[in-house]
Formats: C-alpha cells, sequence, structure tokens
C-alpha cells in the first residue's frame, strides 16, 4: 500500500514540480526580453537626445508669456549726449523730442544748432537761457522751456516750412556770415547732427 500510495503522491509532485519549473523558466525569459527590450529602448532614446536623456527635466506646470514693447530710443540718444557734454540742457532731453514731433524738425536740429552756437548752452548770455545764438544773444528767454519752444517754433516757421530743410539751407538766412567763410556754420550742425546718429 505505502508504495501504491507512493505512486499516487509522486506522479501529482512531480508534475506540480515540473509546472512550477517551467513557469519560472518562462517567467524568466520574459522578464530577460523585458530587460533586452528596456535596454534597447533606453539606447535608442540616448543615442537621440544625450542630454535630456540624463536630465532631471521640471514638470510643465504652466506657461510664461514675455511682452516686448517698443520704445522711442530718441530721447535717449539726446540724454547721453548732453551728459557727455555736461550741458544744462540735459532735463529737457524729451521735451526737445517732444517739440521736435510737434514741429516737425529733425530731433537731432535743435541740440545740433546749441552745440555750434554755445557748446549746448555752457557758453551763452548770463540768464538769457539763449543757447542758439538768436540775434547774436541779444534775445533773453524766460527759461530753458520758453527758449526750447520759441525756438522749435521759429525753425519750423522761418526755416523748415519755407524749404530750408537742412543744415546747409538754413546757413545763409540763420548765420549769414558763415556762407563767405566757407560754410562752417553748416558744417558745424552737420557733424553733431552725425553725432547723434
Amino acid at each position: 500500500m505505502k508504495k501504491v500510495l507512493l505512486v499516487v503522491l509522486w506522479f501529482p509532485l512531480t508534475m506540480a514540480t515540473l509546472s512550477g519549473a517551467l513557469l519560472t523558466l518562462y517567467f524568466f525569459d520574459n522578464v530577460r526580453a523585458g530587460d533586452l527590450l528596456f535596454a534597447k529602448q533606453a539606447k535608442e532614446l540616448a543615442l537621440k537626445n544625450q542630454y535630456e536623456f540624463y536630465a532631471a527635466l521640471p514638470q510643465v506646470l504652466g506657461s510664461l508669456t514675455t511682452v516686448v514693447e517698443a520704445a522711442d530710443a530718441r530721447p535717449e540718444l539726446i540724454r547721453q549726449y548732453l551728459t557727455k557734454y555736461n550741458s544744462p540742457l540735459l532735463p529737457y532731453a524729451d521735451l526737445i523730442v517732444k517739440l521736435s514731433d510737434q514741429y516737425n524738425l529733425d530731433f537731432r536740429l535743435i541740440v545740433s544748432i546749441a552745440q555750434c552756437e554755445s557748446n549746448v548752452c555752457k557758453r551763452i548770455p548770463e540768464g538769457s537761457y539763449n543757447c542758439w545764438g538768436f540775434e547774436n544773444g541779444a534775445t533773453h528767454f524766460q527759461s530753458f522751456e520758453q527758449a526750447l519752444e520759441q525756438v522749435a517754433k521759429t525753425l519750423k516757421e522761418g526755416y523748415i516750412d519755407q524749404g530750408l530743410t537742412t543744415p546747409d539751407l538754413i546757413m545763409p538766412k540763420y548765420a549769414p556770415p558763415s556762407v563767405a567763410k566757407g560754410g562752417p556754420w553748416a558744417k558745424c550742425v552737420n557733424q553733431f547732427m552725425e553725432e547723434l546718429k
């Protein structure tokens, strides 16, 4: 009876052991195939983007938008120029550009004439605020603001509107003695306008 019992138990135990071994072999074969597949994919990804594969990339949590607005650089050009020459007109850089636009003038003209006539207002008759040599320096303004307004208006109405649009054309009326000397006034104004570009 022991032999029959041994044979009867032996057969199912052998089958169970054999089945377990086959399942274990199948499982390890699939794990090995998965490892090979993972290694292959990792290699392809590494070749595709070497830096991104090893980088700790942040999650995208939102978006960032940037707005770039254009600004008028002319007041800053005037400011830098007047700073370079230590001019008392420095606080009026924005006003110079505003008046130039209002009277349809080249924004460099007012400053360039002041440079030629008075070293941008450093050599003017005491208390005159006349940096532009109006009436050979005889004109006295009440302030730089008033002077700038009057100079811009005069350049517009007395010169630009008459077709005198460049320093060479303005010179015979603005600085007549300079014409006989070969035009140093226009050369001076042109030079400083070029410097302000």
